[in-house]
């Protein structure tokens, strides 16, 4: 087949229906595009979790690209552990930034918990580490910093792409919110959550050790047409 008749191929497929299904809401499990055909969507109320490093265009610049791959390497690396440890599921990869899943019960905190931590790892383990290890990174000033955005909605996911190059793609307000939420860059604030995930959250996840709120808000964020509320955290959750 030639590239044109590839193409007329994919673009006959849009008015295509979908198998759309409704996982059980009582597992921690998400869709394996693996088990998915290109006609089949599962329709999930999800959390999802970005996680953004902050800078890394000026990490290579002061440092180079095999120094900036050794920090951004151990900062996915221990973005993905805490995700997992919370019973999150990685799902893509973009750079600097790494996704989570979480499904099932308590999915909210659960995700609101491993923001706090990717916190702690990367402000009391990660970044003191860079600053030893590369003192012209500390004497130039850089740090190691982060974002992370969460938010909560219901999703249609389907496999996208062609044989042997398929991933699973995300369509709904969650993921993109999310996805914006980790753009931000406001101070000591590192965590960022839409206001529906907020509201279901468990009081071990809103409550601190210090019984105050560890999320103020709301506050107001734009994008795709539409202004949404969400929270923010400067805390941590330590990791033993």
């Amino acid at each position: 087949m030639t590239l044109k008749s590839d193409i007329d191929v994919a673009v006959s497929e849009l008015t295509s229906d979908w198998s759309i299904s409704n996982p059980s809401r009582t597992s921690t499990d998400v869709p394996d595009p693996d088990n998915m055909g290109y006609s089949d969507a599962k329709k999930v109320m999800a959390t999802f979790l970005y996680a953004d490093m902050v800078d890394s265009s000026g990490l290579i610049r002061l440092a180079g690209p095999e120094v900036a791959a050794s920090i951004t390497k151990a900062y996915l690396k221990a973005c993905v552990r805490v995700v997992r440890s919370q019973d999150g599921h990685i799902r893509s990869f973009d750079g600097d930034r790494v996704m989570g899943v979480f499904n099932g019960p308590d999915k909210v905190s659960r995700a609101a918990i491993a923001g706090l931590k990717i916190n702690y790892a990367v402000r009391d383990m990660l970044d003191p580490k860079v600053q030893t290890a590369f003192p012209a990174l500390a004497k130039a000033g850089w740090k190691l910093r982060h974002a992370v955005g969460i938010a909560t909605t219901e999703t249609l996911m389907v496999r996208a792409g062609i044989r042997n190059n398929s991933d699973l793609v995300s369509l709904g307000l969650g993921p993109n919110m999310a996805a914006k939420l980790s753009d931000l860059r406001d101070g000591s604030f590192r965590t960022f959550i839409g206001a529906g995930t907020y509201a279901d959250l468990n009081q071990n996840a809103k409550i601190g050790s210090d019984k105050l709120d560890m999320w103020k808000g709301p506050f107001k964020i734009s994008f795709g047409g539409g202004t949404y509320s969400y929270y923010k955290s400067s805390y941590h959750w330590s990791i033993k």
